[in-house]
């Protein structure tokens, strides 16, 4: 809470919806926002319009760029907004317009993808609407506020957290819907402040499309369960899915979920419950919001944001009922009352027989992981490499196939010139000789594909931690079929891992058996702690994509590679006065001295 919203956070509810207040969890910290918003303004299109946004950089010393996330940029890919990939940072100061057609339809979502200004507030809700959407008949009303977007929420700006404090580790202090929630301590076992919760209007005896967007920076899935209400899940990731029915939703950064909710209960105010998982079970931290029957002439938004009752306590839960992307599920069993991502099916009219029943042309096998560096090594003469304190001396770097990736010093879409060699690049058969075997390696990882191959890429959990951590992985420009996943055994190698999962699905029952009639279509995807998913697409967008784990730590440690589709002369060239950017290093000359 800033200057913007008044007497707010000491009791006068008016001031806390004055224009430009930001109340987020009712805790005064520094924030960055979009237009003075969290979440920034909303964005609605219909499918092919041409979209033009402006950003404006006015944050003192940081650069800046937005990822749009769910859009594959086919005719603009310098409009992904990845810096050093696909664009040079928007630096201070500056004016950066991104033009794009929106050719996927459905949610999708906006972000920045630098440094952590995400985690810190920027991000927001794009939706593309298509005449054609084969859910339209499936509810009676899909209205601009009906979006749900979650996100994690510190106490401080997170750059606190990173690289870190040996006396305290990252942690989720709150949760946010809509860019609302209250701080609970629980130390103290109360509420820090009476900030105003997000309120969601319906009538009874109608049908509304809801879009919930997870927008978490953090380790921990969302679980968001309606009280007394169901949820007949009609869409992911944009692509629509044939309904199903479920009472609990769980969801990881990154990931879209459109569900359409019946209004067919008793007049009254119910719970939006929305509560942190997985390895945030033990901060016991949840959110609610109120969905609200009351007529708008009877009763104001500002009203119902304060409800009378207080919201039920962690211990009383709400029944589980069907699970979606329950992380513990056994999935493909008809009874069972959990479901994963593969259990979904899209409809028969998206069904893709040539990338289905396909041979893959490449298969990857990618083992990800954070592993504990050593100190003596960390902070050596050898070098300056970007890690995570955990707590006390725990360093840690993240890897996929043993590489923790390390951007270029020129956006390679955009600059492809300056890549004058492919030793600018490794991958794990193709290792610097600076790089040790079976050590961690620092340097550019990049995967390369021909256009138009389908890719097969299983994408493996290599960790060994104890408690439970699922990693979403997000991959750019293109979406995929989730075709399988499942846990592995304890296997003590990553050889033996890597065997087990080619063996697929010919193994164990604890693995999820692919769908192989209509998988879904997805663009992030939650990996099983210590497991494994597989993925297939077709690589048909040229261009160098990022691929990385959704958590903004484990990206910003290194937990990413590029994949490069296609050769440079396949790719689209931006507009002749596209921003360049490069290191300056200039042969130094020393002048004669003056006689």
């Amino acid at each position: 809470m800033g200057s913007a919203c008044g007497d707010c956070r000491w009791g006068n509810r008016s001031h806390c919806f004055h224009p430009q207040c930001v109340t987020a969890d009712g805790m005064e910290r520094g924030v960055l926002s979009l237009n003075r918003k969290i979440p920034g303004p909303t964005i609605h299109v219909c499918r092919n319009d041409v979209v033009v946004v402006d950003l404006h950089n006015m944050m003192e010393g940081q650069e800046s760029t937005i990822h749009w996330h769910g859009v594959h940029q086919t005719d603009t890919p310098w409009m992904d907004g990845v810096p050093m990939i696909t664009q040079c940072p928007i630096p201070h100061g500056t004016t950066f317009r991104y033009v794009f057609n929106a050719t996927e339809p459905g949610t999708q979502f906006y972000h920045s993808h630098s440094g952590h200004q995400k985690a810190n507030g920027h991000y927001g809700l794009l939706v593309v609407r298509s005449p054609t959407d084969l859910s339209l008949p499936l509810y009676d009303y899909d209205l601009s506020e009906h979006h749900i977007i979650i996100s994690d929420w510190t106490l401080d700006l997170v750059e606190k957290f990173v690289p870190g404090l040996q006396s305290s580790t990252v942690r989720m202090d709150s949760i946010l819907i809509n860019g609302r929630g209250r701080h609970y301590d629980e130390e103290e076992h109360e509420l820090q402040v009476q900030a105003p919760l997000t309120v969601f209007r319906v009538k009874k005896g109608f049908r509304y499309r809801f879009r919930l967007i997870s927008s978490g920076s953090q380790f921990c899935p969302f679980q968001l369960q309606i009280e007394q209400h169901r949820m007949q899940l009609i869409s992911t990731d944009g692509g629509a899915v044939q309904p199903r029915m479920i009472d609990t939703l769980i969801s990881t950064s990154g990931e879209r979920y459109d569900f359409v909710l019946a209004a067919n209960q008793k007049p009254g105010n119910y719970w939006v419950r929305v509560r942190a998982i997985g390895f945030c079970n033990v901060e016991r931290r949840e959110e609610f919001a109120i969905l609200s029957y009351a007529d708008e002439t009877s009763v104001t938004d500002e009203v119902l944001a304060y409800p009378r009752t207080s919201p039920p306590n962690w211990d009383h839960r709400f029944p589980p009922g069907t699970v979606l992307n329950n992380p513990n599920a056994t999935c493909y069993v008809p009874e069972d009352n959990d479901l994963c991502v593969a259990d979904l099916e899209s409809h028969e009219e998206h069904r893709d027989d040539s990338l289905i029943d396909a041979e893959p042309d490449k298969t990857f096998r990618i083992l990800f992981n954070t592993f504990t560096a050593d100190p003596n090594t960390l902070f050596s003469d050898a070098g300056y490499v970007r890690y995570m304190t955990v707590v006390l001396t725990l360093n840690n770097i993240g890897v996929t196939n043993n590489i923790s990736m390390v951007f270029p010093a020129f956006p390679l879409l955009t600059q492809p010139e300056l890549i004058t060699s492919d030793k600018l690049f490794c991958n794990d058969t193709h290792r610097p000789d600076h790089c040790r075997p079976h050590h961690a390696c620092f340097c550019l990882h990049r995967l390369k594909v021909n256009l138009n191959d389908v890719v097969e890429m299983s994408l493996i959990d290599d960790a060994e931690v104890i408690r439970d951590l699922y990693h979403p992985f997000h991959l750019h420009g293109h979406r995929f079929i989730v075709t399988g996943m499942g846990q592995l055994p304890q296997f003590r190698t990553q050889s033996e891992k890597l065997e087990y999962v080619a063996r697929q699905p010919r193994v164990q029952r604890k693995v999820r058996m692919p769908n192989d009639h209509n998988p879904p279509y997805k663009d992030t995807v939650s990996i099983p702690s210590r497991g494994f998913t597989k993925i297939r697409f077709r690589a048909d967008n040229p261009g160098f994509w990022l691929v990385h784990c959704h958590f903004e730590w484990h990206l910003g440690i290194g937990m990413s590679f590029v994949l490069q589709v296609g050769e440079i002369e396949q790719m689209k060239r931006p507009p002749a006065d596209f921003p360049r950017c490069g290191s300056y290093q200039p042969d130094v000359r020393v002048p004669a001295p003056a006689l």
